[in-house]
């Protein structure tokens, strides 16, 4: 049964490739809401590419969720397995070598901005289940079905409406994590804040401004600040502070002066906020900067208070909330700033392990707002753990071992439609060993990997069909 299904898939492989790169060169991207595309225009067209791609496969169930969400589906059971994919992405960022919206092949790769998170996964799931149409293999009293959103990087508000209105699967899996697969991951907490700065600045350089960061679950890689100096000598002696800066802690932070106005600008290196430690953040860059510079009023009590309980650091260790357990350690990321002279917005993303989740929001809390921050909202994804013995847990477990001969054991990352969606997991897509460039430049899938990567969805729900 295994060698028939792979053989399939296998037949299907460059036309599975072909699909791959014509979805990627689709910029679905969030955009204006609009009448018939309330994630804007090209996430929409993302949907509508997958929805005409299901019923080129031969695909009779093919259903728009009120064009957030789709759904293509096969068998006739009471019971549904679920695969769960998201087919919007972040914005490209800057470093490519090759366009990332271009999806080309390179050295065995197909290049561009989600071949792995997540159109890849997607498109690889379904041939896996046309793969299982094709073989007629019988599926008992389930359905398989392959469901699309395109709101998972802003906030997930596409498979919160897809389970209000088409409820939760018996069981399943969201291809959009690490192999083997993940039991469990940490919650996810974004708090947007503000700050006054009644406290105007009687120092000799102000902050007019400041500017950095768009997608809430990434490292901004890009991020500017405007500045007055008292005058063109003070401008001068700023500017040689951004020279000095540059050298003696390697951030790209540059200037450009007009008179007394200086603008800052800052580049970084974009990374996902679930492993912000691999990028660098071009806000912080910004920011511990003007620390040096001894502004004084409101605006320098919240540098001080930024270089003291959070400068470069991504642990949240000088906060005191460093944690850690099986579900892996707490990471701190600030997501998103907007600066003007009356006061400051800012948006920060921390992701908890288990253990931590009824005391993270407290002990941040007591952290912030005693130095004048005010949490306007709170935005949680929770946590969750299923057993190891879970049937599911074991049944997609044995499913790897049995095509990859690899270890097995589940790891404990990620942030994805498990958090929403119940009875599902991450399983896949990204293998031990290989780099995760999820959020980065020149994201790319290795074909070799990604016919396998449909081998194991294939195979994974097939067998979910069988417990």
């Amino acid at each position: 049964m295994m060698e028939e299904l792979n053989s399939c898939i296998e037949k299907n492989s460059a036309q599975m490739v072909e699909s791959l790169s014509e979805i990627v060169r689709i910029p679905s991207k969030y955009g204006e809401p609009k009448e018939g595309a309330p994630y804007g225009e090209a996430s929409r067209q993302a949907l509508q590419f997958a929805m005409d791609l299901g019923r080129k496969l031969g695909f009779e169930t093919v259903v728009n969720v009120g064009d957030r969400v789709c759904y293509i589906e096969y068998g006739t059971g009471s019971k549904v397995v679920g695969v769960f994919a998201h087919l919007d992405i972040v914005p490209e960022g800057d470093g490519w070598t090759y366009p990332p919206f271009g999806g080309e092949i390179h050295n065995n790769r197909v290049y561009g901005r989600g071949t792995v998170d997540n159109k890849g996964p997607f498109i690889a799931s379904l041939y896996a289940l046309h793969a299982i149409k094709e073989c007629g293999l019988p599926l008992g009293d389930y359905r398989i079905r392959i469901v699309g959103g395109t709101n998972e990087e802003k906030g997930m508000d596409d498979m919160k409406y897809y389970v209000s209105q088409c409820g939760a699967p018996d069981a399943g899996f969201t291809p959009d994590g690490l192999f083997p697969m993940s039991f469990t991951e940490r919650g996810i907490n974004y708090y947007f804040m503000s700050y006054g700065l009644a406290g105007k600045s009687t120092s000799k350089v102000r902050v007019v401004g400041l500017h950095g960061g768009e997608i809430l679950n990434m490292v901004p890689d890009r991020a500017s600040a405007e500045l007055e100096a008292s005058d063109e000598t003070e401008a001068g002696r700023v500017m040689g502070l951004v020279e000095e800066y540059r050298r003696t802690t390697g951030r790209d932070v540059t200037a450009s002066r007009e008179g007394t106005r200086i603008r800052l600008t800052s580049r970084g290196l974009c990374a996902h906020s679930c492993t912000p430690f691999n990028g660098k953040n071009a806000i912080v860059a910004i920011l511990m900067f003007l620390d040096g510079l001894g502004i004084d009023g409101s605006m320098g009590t919240f540098l001080r208070f930024f270089a003291e309980k959070i400068g470069m650091t991504t642990d949240g260790s000088l906060l005191g909330m460093k944690r850690e357990d099986e579900c892996g350690r707490l990471t701190f990321s600030l997501s998103k700033m907007d600066v003007d002279e009356d006061g400051l917005k800012w948006v920060v993303n921390i992701r908890y392990p288990y253990t931590y989740k009824d005391q993270v929001t407290a002990d941040f809390t007591a952290q912030v707002v005693p130095a004048g921050m005010v949490i306007d909202e709170v935005d949680a994804h929770n946590t969750y753990r299923f057993p190891m013995d879970h049937p599911m847990i074991r049944t997609l477990r044995g499913v790897y071992e049995e095509l990859t001969g690899r270890d097995s054991t589940p790891s404990h990352e990620g942030g994805t439609y498990a958090q929403v969606v119940p009875n599902i997991v991450p399983f896949g897509s990204i293998f031990p060993g290989t780099p995760d460039l999820c959020h980065r430049p020149d994201e790319c899938i290795d074909i070799d990997e990604y016919i396998l990567d449909a081998k194991l969805f294939g195979n994974a729900m097939y067998a979910l069909t069988r417990n």
